[in-house]
């Protein structure tokens, strides 16, 4: 009992930041620690604040400044250059003296010092050992950013993981790492130079508007990696005026505005992901202003390459070619006409024809009386967002599914403060009879599409399962909080999971559940939980913007018949925040008209306890149970 108190009393002056009273074993402690006036034994360092929180922050920050050393960069450059025996790599370095903070710190402990003149006061410190590993533990990160590199397939991804292991090495100071027989200085250098030798961008279509004297040209560019459409990737180039960021690529298409049509121009490949950065890998993200400009980043595109003329018209939004990019977009949506015939397309291509002309129609179209009321209210959602404009002329294809005929897809580009712009396709849900739209969608990434559609399931099970995951995705997108309430069951498992180092902390707030391996920490929310904080969250942003990428499903059978479980790569981007972490969902579609999510787990890396597999083995077919 006196244990108990102890504990309650200890908990209410914590969390309500009042008067702490130190146990003797503190006491001894922070006077220990503050003795080491020169750090020989212990790193510590003292914050000051109105509260506890105040006071810790700013002792966090007065101990990352005893990392901040005088450390010498060495930026290499490796260029390639084509001689008679072949190509030949030349590889030039320089130096310089700029003060990082290394802010890679394990095992930092903390005291709540008695206040001082109404300030609260703390004391976080550490172990001179541990604080000398901190080498060691960037050496280990380097390494695990290659590893990780070498695993991947989007090009976007190797790019980013390739870059932060460079970013991190130029600051180490620990044993000299060595990848395949080569320094990891030179590894790193040719594979990141390789990656973007192989990544191509062409302009495929240039429209002029005379009446719009700020930015008259539109320039269509198509990015493909080895001959592919890369799935995603950011980009940066100068406009006429000055440098635009942000810009970014989905399924190989985007789309630029410009105030002068030169012969070339520059593009700019974004290689180092900042805004992912700042919340996956602050070290990183303290590193990239400094970044050096990789060798290969810099492509120069003909803006009027062979068989592109300029256009002025308005009845051609963009070119219609026969790209790369292009035809795969055609073979992918080429296997939904498997799942059932649209005979007479001619009224649904009426339709999309008339929405897609209100984008440049300065008159404005009337297009509401193709919607239904709950529709044309999502549309109006979808247009109101990011200023859009049609980012290619649409080619449209049709699928029947029940009673609707699925349109897609109309390409649009979607443009926010800040610079930072989305490519997105948007799929309309026709009804066959009233020949009203009853939905609107973001269409999935296409590398996501050929996933799902390459399961050996019934074509219809397939186009069901999209049309879910479309509205999941859309809905958070435009923060429908009314969709996303009704689609959780209101006893949904709902589990955040975070991946740490072995640690002594203790969790008493919230249920932990934590796996056989140590390493992963997952706290479970309720409905009502998840939802308020997930308000909170969307009140704070001006878009959001989530893709799935590396999508693995499964469905279950006989008692479990109607069960699917997804598990996707999530990656967020807002304008304040953004992460990339492991969701898996487990989805009861018994009730099509009323899918639930039985099951939502989000982890920072993936985890075999939570694969889609394993979400259809423990979620029964009654219910949300976990076995």
């Amino acid at each position: 009992m006196r244990k108990l108190l102890a504990l309650i009393l200890f908990c209410l002056s914590f969390f309500c930041g009042s008067a702490q009273i130190m146990t003797a074993e503190q006491v001894r402690m922070a006077r220990q620690v503050r003795a080491d006036l020169n750090m020989e034994q212990w790193v510590w360092a003292i914050g000051v604040g109105e509260d506890i929180e105040s006071a810790d922050n700013s002792a966090l920050r007065n101990l990352t400044q005893h990392a901040m050393t005088q450390t010498t960069i060495v930026d290499t450059s490796l260029k390639n250059t084509n001689s008679g025996a072949g190509v030949k790599s030349d590889v030039t370095t320089s130096s310089k003296s700029v003060g990082i903070a290394n802010i890679y710190m394990e095992n930092v402990h903390r005291i709540i010092l008695q206040p001082e003149q109404g300030q609260q006061v703390v004391l976080r410190y550490m172990s001179r050992e541990d604080w000398d590993n901190r080498e060691n533990l960037v050496g280990e990160k380097i390494l695990s950013y290659i590893d990780a590199a070498q695993m991947m397939t989007s090009p976007e991804d190797i790019l980013r993981c390739y870059s932060w292991a460079y970013l991190l090495l130029r600051s180490y100071n620990g044993k000299p790492i060595t990848i395949k027989g080569l320094s990891a200085s030179q590894y790193l250098l040719t594979a990141i130079r390789t990656l973007l030798d192989d990544i191509n961008i062409s302009v495929i279509g240039v429209k002029q508007d005379k009446e719009n004297k700020n930015y008259p040209y539109t320039l269509y560019l198509d990015f493909t990696y080895q001959g592919e459409p890369i799935p995603s990737i950011c980009f940066a180039y100068f406009d006429g005026s000055g440098t635009v960021e942000g810009e970014s690529v989905k399924d190989g298409r985007s789309t630029i505005v410009m105030k002068k049509l030169p012969d070339t121009m520059n593009i700019t490949i974004d290689c180092t992901m900042i805004e992912l950065a700042r919340q996956a890998d602050p070290t990183v993200a303290v590193l990239i202003p400094s970044a050096p400009s990789f060798d290969g980043s810099v492509k120069e595109v003909e803006t009027t390459p062979k068989g592109v003329k300029v256009k002025s018209s308005f009845d051609s939004t963009s070119p219609k070619v026969n790209s790369a990019v292009q035809q795969s977009l055609k073979n992918t949506t080429a296997s939904y006409a498997k799942v059932e015939t649209v005979s007479d397309t001619a009224p649904y291509t009426k339709i999309m024809t008339e929405i897609a002309g209100s984008f440049t129609n300065l008159q404005g179209t009337d297009i509401r009386h193709h919607f239904t009321d709950s529709a044309w209210s999502d549309y109006k959602k979808i247009v109101a967002e990011g200023n859009p404009t049609l980012a290619r002329t649409p080619e449209w294809s049709f699928a029947r599914l029940d009673s609707l005929v699925i349109c897609r897809q109309m390409p649009i580009k979607l443009k926010f403060k800040g610079n930072k712009s989305f490519v997105e396709d948007v799929v309309f849900r026709i009804n066959a009879s009233t020949k009203k739209i009853e939905s609107v969608a973001y269409k999935l990434g296409t590398q996501t599409e050929k996933q799902i559609m390459a399961k050996e399931w019934d074509e219809r099970d397939r186009l069901t399962l999209i049309t879910f995951l479309e509205d999941y995705r859309t809905a958070y997108c435009l923060r429908d909080m009314a969709y996303i309430k009704k689609v959780f069951s209101d006893d949904a498992y709902i589990i955040v999971g975070k991946v740490l180092q072995p640690s002594k902390k203790k969790y008493g707030d919230k249920t932990e559940l934590i796996n056989t391996d140590g390493k992963a920490v997952y706290t479970q929310y309720s409905k009502k939980e998840y939802l308020e904080n997930l308000q909170r969250s969307f009140t704070s942003k001006e878009f959001v913007n989530i893709r799935f990428e590396e999508c693995d499903v499964e469905k279950g059978y006989n008692t479990k018949e109607g069960i699917y479980a997804v598990q996707v790569r999530q990656l967020y981007y807002s304008n304040n925040y953004a992460d990339d972490g492991i969701l898996t969902l487990a989805i009861d579609m018994r009730r099509e008209a009323n899918p639930l999510v039985r099951v939502r787990v989000w982890q920072q890396k993936r985890d075999l306890t939570y694969t889609a597999e394993q979400m259809i083995v423990r979620t029964v077919s009654t219910g949300s149970d976990i076995n």
